[in-house]
């Protein structure tokens, strides 16, 4: 607590027990082709859920994927949700690299402002890919236009972390806004329990006690994708995806949207708008 500014000090002193967490999606395809894409029927009882409770979320989008989903991305735009860049496409930082993530950046923007009219500000890096590794990419999103990231996990994860990183809120040396992906536990064994695979998995009383000192006054998060939700997909496995992973990938996903309602509060920010809100503030620390 003492490492944090002041103004979070007092959000969480002053923290509500009904204000829920910023809702976030990250868009991606789980369908191999020429399997028809189940985008509606796996976010439509979630929308509904968002549109009942008069919440706005921020969508990171998979670039490619636009064209696709032209029509349901303009209906969310239209409803007021925000929309971010998840990447041209899902790779990693690293696999990308420098010139090629730059490449992936612009054609990000330009497809996201052709086709929905939307000019995103905030970019959230497939697999949380921002890493001791990719220290390149801050630089880049700043240089693209984009106002802030969501794109590290401030803890150790096997497939890609960073665990030396703020936990709260901070800015990059080049100015751009990181607001990192909120964890429960302890230094290493910390994990983003609500969010994603980790949000259908995990027992109902540890979702509990990882959500009790989390909430939107503050900025914190939580994260789904698509697929989380759809139930009524038939078990497959693709070709990169062990076993277990695919099982992973399919399991308890009855369990999603009603622990991922409870997550949800009337009023909630979108994460473009809790960061518009920092974007004065000079108690930020700096990172990088």
């Amino acid at each position: 607590m003492s490492g944090q500014p002041e103004e979070y000090r007092k959000r969480l002193a002053h923290r509500r027990s009904d204000v829920g967490l910023i809702i976030t999606i990250d868009v991606e395809d789980h369908t191999i082709p020429p399997a028809k894409p189940r985008f509606d029927q796996a976010i439509g009882p979630l929308l509904e859920v968002l549109d009942r409770r008069h919440v706005k979320a921020t969508f990171f989008v998979v670039g490619e994927l636009v064209a696709r989903w032209d029509c349901q991305l303009r209906e969310l735009v239209a409803a007021g949700h925000e929309v971010g860049l998840h990447g041209f496409t899902h790779r990693h930082l690293q696999v990308l690299g420098p010139e090629r993530f730059s490449d992936e950046l612009r054609r990000g923007v330009d497809t996201l402002g052709e086709i929905l009219g939307v000019s995103p500000a905030g970019f959230r890096a497939p697999y949380y890919s921002l890493t001791e590794n990719t220290l390149w990419a801050p630089e880049l999103l700043a240089e693209a236009g984009f106002s802030y990231s969501s794109s590290l996990m401030p803890a150790w994860n096997p497939i890609s972390s960073y665990p030396r990183a703020p936990a709260q809120p901070f800015r990059w040396r080049c100015g751009l806004l990181e607001l990192p992906s909120p964890v429960f536990g302890i230094r290493r064994l910390s994990l983003p329990m609500l969010g994603g695979a980790y949000l259908r998995l995990m027992p109902g009383f540890v979702i509990r006690m990882a959500s009790q000192n989390l909430s939107a006054d503050r900025g914190d998060w939580t994260y789904a994708h698509p697929y989380d939700f759809d139930t009524s997909e038939q078990f497959f496995r693709r070709p990169d995806q062990s076993w277990i992973e695919a099982r992973l990938l399919f399991a308890r996903r009855k369990k999603m949207l009603g622990r991922f309602q409870r997550l949800i509060t009337t009023g909630t920010p979108t994460l473009g708008e809790f960061a518009n809100g920092l974007h004065s503030s000079n108690q930020l620390p700096i990172f990088g």
